[in-house]
């Protein structure tokens, strides 16, 4: 053990007898957001109730365990040797009691939890999974749809697919795939108002948007907004929804121009053209994420070649 492990040994160990672990949640939840606003968004709770079980540890152990800005929190040194005995604690509770199995009638089966935003769930990842639940029917699947953040060691998942975490820890984190984002229209609208020939173009089309883009934290949802605007200006939507369903059947009908990704199947299935083709965002890097103690596990292994075979 390091000399470091053993002054966090020597600041902690007699304060944690009574020490509050439900707190410590609370804890690692505003340290992983950044902020006690996204972390009592995520938790469901209010940022008051965060804030005084935070005041209640760091009176417990005698110490400030966040610094705080105008854009959220930071980790003071003791915070961050929290942090460390947190973390590592939770995850090491997870091994532990990790049940892979799940009783059905006629046995048991591997249960798999992946997570990763409804987007990805919907229209990249679900077709080949189902395929691989057909070829291998021994596994029983759990996809979880959610935008927010999620992290493997308290959210219970085996893999999520979320852009790389430099932060992460206790993790394997490997490239699954990358999205390009472009322009499309249906041909009913290019036949009406016909078809930009520069970024520029835009502010004489009409756009289509997503509302609410704050719900979507790993993705730049409204590029499209800033195409051929000016620095801090973005162009005016004719048609939001926080809904790429209800979005691409608004392009479909010939509304506006949308910006979306042509591994997205909803997108493919629509019929629309891509417009101005060199203008493109590659919007982020989609990265399975799975917990150390995995690592090694051949099923789980498996599963992560063939969707890097499957997305590439």
């Amino acid at each position: 053990m390091s000399s470091g492990s053993k002054t966090i040994e020597g600041d902690f160990t007699p304060k944690f007898r009574n020490f509050d672990w439900e707190k410590a949640k609370s804890f690692y939840y505003v340290a992983k957001c950044g902020s006690f606003a996204s972390a009592a968004r995520f938790l469901n709770t209010s940022q008051p109730a965060l804030s005084r079980q935070v005041l209640y540890l760091e009176a417990h152990l005698g110490s400030p365990l966040f610094s705080r800005h105008s854009g959220g929190v930071a980790l003071t040194r003791k915070g961050k040797e929290l942090f460390a005995i947190v973390e590592t604690t939770f995850m090491g509770l997870k091994e532990f009691t990790q049940s892979t199995h799940a009783t059905l009638s006629k046995g048991k089966k591997r249960k798999i939890r992946i997570a990763a935003t409804h987007a990805d769930t919907a229209y990249i990842l679900n077709e080949y999974i189902l395929e691989y639940n057909i070829k291998y029917p021994e596994y029983i699947f759990e996809i979880i749809a959610n935008d927010q953040l999620i992290d493997i060691t308290l959210n219970d998942v085996d893999i999520a697919i979320r852009p790389y975490d430099p932060t992460a820890r206790g993790v394997q984190q490997e490239l699954l795939f990358t999205l390009e984002k472009k322009l499309y229209a249906s041909t009913r609208y290019l036949e009406k108002y016909g078809e930009p020939q520069t970024v520029e173009d835009l502010q004489h089309h009409r756009l289509i948007a997503f509302s609410h883009p704050d719900l979507h934290p790993y993705a730049d949802v409204n590029w499209i907004l800033r195409l051929g605007m000016p620095e801090g200006k973005l162009h005016e939507p004719v048609f939001t929804s926080n809904s790429l369903e209800c979005l691409i059947e608004a392009a479909k009908k010939g509304l506006g121009i949308i910006a979306s990704s042509q591994k997205m199947t909803i997108l493919r299935k629509a019929n629309l053209k891509n417009i101005l083709p060199s203008i493109k965002l590659t919007e982020k890097d989609g990265y399975f994420i799975y917990p150390n103690y995995l690592k090694k596990d051949e099923e789980i292994i498996e599963i992560k070649k063939y969707l890097q075979e499957s997305l590439r």
